[in-house]
């Protein structure tokens, strides 16, 4: 009998993506609908014992971005897939997080994938996250600002002078295992990471008590990776996936970078000065 895989696709974002993401946002949804489509495609024929119907076609790429078919590509054995989407959006990322949890669990739904609106990433990293079968499985980032760094940390914990209490710290994995899949035998440590795409079994929310994310005082995925440790969840880091996380770069302009424009650019600024104002 095929396996029915319920799905939550969640938004925690406190915006929506920009000119530079927005349409990657489009393209996944494009593709969980197709995913959709073709799983259910392969389950009609299994049912009517027609599995020879599909097996010599050649059907047009789900994930246009990724090359190895092999990875990217719907297989039957995958099972029937079933998508809602839950969108939380608010100022505070740990509580968006947890109520997009709620709403999965509520749902009955038996995965949680989702990312943040800066990534880009091939879509059928869905499904290559999905086949490991993990507890929890995220897809390595690096940061947006320099230097640049792994998303990556090894949890340490000490104790607070003032009150003797537990406290937890981290310190980044700069030197990455060579093995696509990480856990925390790999890192010498308890592994912690950021939540820009991962995929959970929503198992683990029954097991870990709440809170789950926390964005007070710290980053609210790194807390989630605390909490798991803490209640015997594993949690793992597929190294193998490009994913790009956008760069967040301010520029302030002042007197002198006008001046620097102006003898850098005299055409454009000849032209801005030729402009007349209709009388």
């Amino acid at each position: 009998m095929t396996k029915i895989h319920k799905v939550t696709l969640g938004l925690p974002w406190y915006g929506p993506p920009d000119v530079d993401c927005y349409p990657h946002y489009f393209m996944l949804l494009n593709y969980f609908g197709r995913l959709k489509e073709r799983s259910l495609w392969f389950h009609a024929f299994e049912v009517e014992k027609r599995e020879s119907a599909y097996k010599g076609l050649e059907l047009p790429p789900l994930d246009p971005l990724q090359e190895d078919g092999n990875l990217a590509e719907l297989r039957p054995e995958d099972g029937l897939f079933h998508f809602d989407l839950a969108v939380e959006r608010m100022s505070l990322p740990g509580v968006a997080r947890e109520r997009i949890v709620d709403m999965a669990l509520a749902n009955g739904s038996e995965w949680l994938f989702w990312w943040d609106s800066d990534m880009l990433f091939p879509p059928s990293i869905f499904l290559r996250l999905f086949r490991h079968q993990k507890p929890v499985v995220n897809a390595l980032a690096f940061t947006s600002r320099d230097p640049i760094q792994p998303c990556l940390y090894r949890i340490k914990e000490g104790f607070d002078p003032t009150n003797q209490k537990p406290m937890f710290d981290s310190e980044t994995v700069f030197d990455l295992p060579d093995k696509p899949l990480i856990t925390d035998e790999d890192i010498d440590g308890r592994m912690a990471f950021g939540a820009g795409v991962v995929l959970y079994n929503l198992n683990v929310f029954r097991q870990i008590p709440k809170p789950w994310f926390n964005s007070t005082g710290c980053g609210e995925d790194w807390f989630f990776c605390v909490r798991a440790s803490q209640f015997g969840v594993p949690r793992y880091c597929d190294t193998s996936i490009a994913i790009q996380h956008k760069a967040f770069t301010p520029r302030f302009y002042n007197r002198e970078f006008y001046e620097q424009e102006r003898k850098a650019k005299p055409e454009v600024y000849k032209k801005l000065m030729e402009r007349t104002v209709a009388t």
